[in-house]
């Protein structure tokens, strides 16, 4: 084990290895460096690695698909130790780099992902779909309870039948109509470092952080390591506030429009930002909502064709007396669309209409479904007797997605974080002399 960090990139190489037909091979030493992906949109941790073959590896294998990469790296007791293994699905860029050596790409994945395409789930389930979901992952892909991180329960008995999807697919299928205790349609099924993941955003992001993100100067004689851990490299902002993009996809208002072939009736439900932002749980106090008025006087929150989804339901049946009759039971168990045809669409745009990517020295505790804090006094110039605050970094985030890449010297984790709320108490409205200009010019 590592004593002690003396630089906050370090780790070491507990073990790379590839297990081939005839046994284990060794590559520690030859690879220049490895990259680890996840992300809370993806349903399994992907990766590549980067070889530099001086002894002939790639003649020797023919890197089929039955390679295993096994890869145990630590940093000290502090830390998380990062140990798995994937399975090598193809070999890629392979370029002669002199007449004795030549570089090539092995791109892996959870073998879960690989085992999943050779399937097809072809059933009919009467249950809720956390049930249908963990029965999938048990009887289809194997799955141990420690191969499980965040298991949660949804609501709402389904009856349903996949429709002759792969596992994964047949659980992305039934992630995206998943209800919470609210009925909020936002579940989220993916892999990080812990495992695979079932859960609720409303959960993610209520969840703790894990660590305080400052961007103080590096390598500072009175900083050591574990100082510099919490300390960002770099960063970007992706995406501050699409208003466009807001739109579209329905998070400031729109229309549900669901018919019936059964009871042949039709029915009309108005979103509004409200009505999806107050179905889940939120990392900060207020939410990132701006209103902006437009020509005809009304704004931006109250334009509900802004959006329009058409979508069978059932939500009539309850009123059906013959249903009632014959067959009421069905009406317990009828999908609602309502809740998730438009409104899952508006959560995570909204959630990722603020992105923020930062470069951190390499900590395997930063995955994907993680909360952490920003915080800084900004970038601007600063004044001796104000205390200067970035009001528009200064938060609570979720890390949506990370990508941990480990060279022969170093360790670098590249996180992409977001949040759909803040701690700034100021609404923002546009104000009459904005639409003047614009109608004068």
């Amino acid at each position: 084990m590592t004593e002690s960090l003396l630089e906050s990139t370090q780790f070491r190489i507990k073990q790379v290895s590839i297990m081939t037909k005839g046994g284990a091979i060794d590559i520690s030493a030859i690879f220049a460096e490895i990259n680890i992906f996840d992300c809370i949109f993806t349903p399994m941790m992907t990766g590549n690695i980067l070889i530099v073959d001086a002894v002939g590896l790639s003649n020797v294998l023919n890197f089929d698909g039955s390679e295993v990469l096994l890869i145990e790296i630590e940093k000290n007791e502090n830390f998380i130790q990062f140990k798995k293994s994937f399975r090598i699905y193809k070999q890629s860029e392979r370029r002669n780099t002199n007449q004795s050596t030549e570089t090539y790409i092995l791109h892996f994945a959870s073998d879960e992902f690989i085992f999943s395409m050779q399937q097809r789930v072809n059933q009919s389930y009467q249950s809720t779909y956390s049930e249908i979901i963990d029965k999938i992952l048990t009887s289809h892909l194997k799955l141990e309870s420690r191969d499980k991180g965040l298991f949660e329960k949804s609501f709402g008995i389904r009856k349903v039948v996949i429709p002759n999807l792969s596992p994964i697919e047949a659980i992305e299928w039934c992630t995206k109509r998943s209800l919470d205790g609210k009925n909020a349609p936002s579940f989220l099924f993916f892999a990080n470092i812990f495992g695979y993941n079932y859960v609720s955003l409303s959960t993610l992001l209520t969840k703790d952080s894990i660590l305080k993100i400052n961007f103080d100067p590096k390598n500072l004689n009175q900083k050591d390591a574990l100082d510099e851990m919490s300390s960002a490299r770099s960063f970007e902002v992706v995406a501050q506030n699409d208003s466009v993009d807001k739109i579209k996809s329905g998070v400031n208002a729109g229309r549900f429009i669901g018919f019936d072939p059964i009871t042949r009736s039709f029915g009309e439900k108005i979103i509004t930002f409200d009505d999806h932002y107050n179905l889940i749980e939120h990392s900060n106090q207020n939410p990132n909502k701006t209103e902006i008025f437009n020509k005809d006087n009304s704004t931006n929150l109250t334009t509900i064709n802004s959006r329009k989804v058409l979508s069978i339901f059932g939500a009539n049946r309850k009123n059906s007396e013959y249903i009632k009759k014959y067959d009421g039971d069905s009406i317990s168990k009828v999908e609602n669309y309502e809740n998730f045809a438009f409104q899952r669409r508006a959560i995570f745009k909204n959630l990722t209409a603020k992105r923020i990517k930062l470069v951190m020295p390499g900590n395997f505790q930063l995955t994907s479904g993680f909360n952490v804090d920003i915080e800084t006094s900004g970038f601007n110039k600063k004044n001796k007797e104000t205390k200067s605050e970035e009001k528009s970094l200064n938060s609570k985030y979720l890390i949506i997605a990370a990508r941990h890449t480990i060279a022969t010297n170093k360790h670098e984790t590249m996180i992409e974080i977001v949040t759909d709320s803040t701690n700034d108490p100021e609404n923002y409205t546009s104000n009459p002399q904005q639409n003047e200009l614009l109608q004068r010019t």
